[in-house]
């Protein structure tokens, strides 16, 4: 059986209520989702965030959100990232933008120089926590020194906010070119769902005709049920944590470099550059960062207890093991 601890997804289905509301969202279905269900949902979202509905856009899939981001907004912009960065909007944006400016990230430090980058109006597009790196990379002091520039608007996905703990939701009121992106995927489990939303600063809000919401029903049902259950969801993000320190320590004590993490995934360096390869021929799936950055590295997603214990022990055996040995 395949061990898939490569996509950063959560190793626990949610909880039979939100199952079966997703269920009970399916009748009806030749009918569309009415502006009473979204705006229940935006106003739930809104009560999560701690914002007014107002501010809330929800969409299928972060994906999704970015790309009409970019459509609305990134004309005559350039388009400010960190290197590497999992946004599949890239391509578009390589398009739509003047520019995409890559920022090096470099290990041990991970260090960003958040000196304005860009030599007019941009777009920073970031995670918080960082993907793949697992840390929290710009400060508090950094952002509103970015934002002090109404030419820059700054979107940060948050999609690992339940797992950090960290957030700048309460400046999205004083600075209208701040917009925060949340999803429903990671901690809440809903990722075969895809319920993300932005929580939008002025700018955001004018530009993206906030009121067009595009979900279907069995999604904003089991989102609803899924955001009446947070307390079994921190409990359950409080256990992934506990697990992601214990692998953590596991993986430090065969020889592999771990940095440190706030969020769902671990990333590793290898003496073995093909881990990869090596764990992949053994049924265990991790992401080989070789591709977008360099050789070597690896992101390991947080999964089950019986799934860190087979990781271990195939890792054991590769580097400890004839065929660990480099040629």
């Amino acid at each position: 059986m395949l061990i898939d601890l490569s996509s950063n997804e959560n190793p626990y289905a949610p909880s039979r209520k939100v199952t079966e509301a997703a269920i009970q969202g399916l009748k009806g279905m030749n009918r569309y989702v009415v502006p009473e269900e979204l705006h229940m949902l935006r106003k739930a979202l809104g009560e999560y965030c701690g914002v007014g509905t107002e501010r809330i856009l929800p969409g299928p899939g972060t994906g999704y959100l970015l790309e009409r981001v970019l459509c609305s907004l990134a004309a005559g912009r350039e388009l400010v990232v960190l290197n590497p960065a999992f946004l599949s909007c890239l391509e578009l944006a390589a398009r739509l933008c003047k520019r995409v400016v890559r920022l090096q990230l470099k290990p041990p430090s991970f260090k960003v120089d958040w000196t304005p980058p860009a030599s007019g109006p941009a777009l920073v597009i970031l995670e918080s926590p960082n993907n793949p790196t697992g840390q929290c990379l710009i400060s508090r002091e950094a952002l509103k020194s970015l934002l002090k520039n109404e030419d820059c608007l700054v979107l940060i996905d948050e999609a690992g906010y339940e797992y950090a703990g960290k957030t700048f939701m309460d400046l999205i009121p004083d600075h209208p070119n701040l917009a925060l992106c949340r999803t429903l995927d990671k901690a809440f489990g809903l990722a075969g769902l895809r319920v993300s939303w932005l929580v939008c600063g002025d700018s955001f809000m004018k530009a993206l005709h906030i009121e067009n919401v595009c979900l279907c029903r069995p999604a904003v049902r089991a989102a609803l049920a899924a955001l009446e259950e947070q307390r079994a969801v921190l409990e359950n993000v409080k256990g992934v944590v506990e697990e992601r320190e214990r692998l953590k320590a596991v993986l430090s004590q065969l020889g592999l470099e771990v940095f440190p993490s706030e969020a769902n995934y671990l990333l590793v360096r290898s003496p073995r550059p093909d881990l990869g390869l090596l764990l992949r021929k053994r049924g265990i799936l991790i992401a080989d960062l070789s591709g977008q950055w360099f050789s070597g590295y690896f992101r390991i997603s947080i999964g089950r207890p019986e799934e860190h214990q087979a990781l271990a022990t195939a890792v054991e055996d590769i580097l400890r093991t004839e065929e660990g040995f480099m040629d």
